[in-house]
């Protein structure tokens, strides 16, 4: 990836740092969860052949707690929809201007490395770049602060290519297992450096100023190295494109990925009372 960066390794490495479940697992997984609960309910209720009322209730109860599960996780899924909608709406005449996209089922703002990124190897961030957020940040925080009942975090994540152009001590083979991790834990205090170089400078900003008790608490920076490449044209997650080669440029990037409370919340839905 990246020559000539200096920076003291951080001991965070957060590969769970996943946002959001696409809405079509999730309801998936509610569903079945709910079915178990159910049945387990459903087997409570065999076992009590002579105790009519005590069946009439458990139905009863069966029942409301179906219908209110699936209301609410209707709600809470609509709702993130609604907050793409509010996303496209705001940005949708910038998106190609900044070389940025929004993933609708995750809600991650992607900002790729091919008009705005950092220069190979550093952490400072590019006039370009900086223009840019001064553009972005306030509109963003505007729109967000509307569904803020529903937003646990807001997580500004740095990204890197698998690459390590700098030499690495003991490493002759830069395909070799050793390799590779070595350039992984480098590119991670990278990735961590430029994540917090995003938000030190919206800290600064005299824009959102009113807003920087809410930023403390809601916006944090995370160094994801090259956990979440992205490959080929169609600049999509690896993984999901086996075979298709890794993307460098569009791997560098930063994205403001949200966190709902969505997950949460459905765990408190599914507890039959």
């Amino acid at each position: 990836m990246d020559k000539n960066f200096n920076t003291n390794l951080f001991s965070r490495n957060d590969d769970s740092n996943v946002y959001s479940l696409s809405i079509g697992d999730a309801m998936a997984g509610i569903m079945l969860i709910l079915l178990m609960a159910f049945l387990a309910m459903f087997l409570q209720v065999q076992s009590l052949p002579n105790q009519s009322d005590e069946i009439k209730q458990l139905r009863q109860k069966l029942k409301i707690a179906e219908n209110r599960n699936i209301n609410q996780a209707q709600k809470y899924f609509s709702m993130k929809k609604e907050i793409y909608t509010a996303l496209i709406n705001e940005f949708d005449h910038d998106l190609k201007k900044w070389g940025a996209r929004i993933d609708e089922d995750t809600l991650a703002f992607i900002l790729e490395n091919t008009n705005n990124g950092f220069k190979s190897g550093s952490a400072l961030i590019p006039n370009s770049f900086s223009t840019m957020l001064d553009q972005f940040i306030p509109r963003y925080i505007k729109v967000i602060r509307n569904y803020d009942q529903y937003i646990d975090e807001i997580r500004i994540e740095g990204h890197t290519s698998s690459e390590w152009n700098n030499s690495l001590t003991g490493c002759n083979n830069k395909n070799s297992e050793p390799c590779k991790q070595a350039a992984y834990i480098k590119n991670m205090g990278l990735s961590q450096s430029r994540a917090m170089s995003v938000l030190n400078h919206i800290l600064r900003m005299n824009s959102v100023r009113n807003n920087s008790s809410w930023i403390r608490k809601k916006i944090t920076a995370n160094g994801l190295s090259s956990s979440r490449l992205l490959c080929g044209k169609e600049r999509q997650v690896c993984k999901d494109l086996k075979g298709i080669k890794e993307n460098s440029n569009a791997s560098r990037r930063v994205e403001f990925s949200i966190r709902t409370n969505a997950e949460s919340k459905m765990e408190e839905l599914l507890k039959v009372n």
